[in-house]
């Protein structure tokens, strides 16, 4: 399995940021997941190779930097493109609920 790691900074606050993203999950992806405060695991649908975990950062001024990490199998800049959109689409989503 190869590896990615991606972040991106957020303009709210953890604890948003943490009930944003179960928001997200739920609306945009279909996978198991298990919550914690500051990560998230999941593991996509039967049928696709990958697995990831996001940690949570706290930063100042009420920011937040997310972070995913996702192993997977397959064509990695597809999978890295994919993961880049969703933290794009991610960051808009939490901003604009917040």
């Amino acid at each position: 399995m190869s590896e990615i790691i991606r972040s991106i900074d957020v303009d709210a606050a953890i604890g948003d940021v943490d009930q944003e993203w179960t928001q997200f999950m739920f609306r945009t992806l279909v996978g198991h997941y298990q919550g914690a405060a500051a990560d998230v695991e999941w593991t996509a649908a039967d049928d696709a190779e990958q697995e990831g975990v996001v940690r949570l950062e706290g930063l100042p001024n009420d920011r937040t930097r997310v972070s995913v990490t996702v192993e997977f199998e397959g064509d990695e800049a597809k999978v890295a493109a994919h993961l880049e959109r969703d933290l794009k689409m991610f960051k808009r989503f939490a901003e604009t609920r917040g």
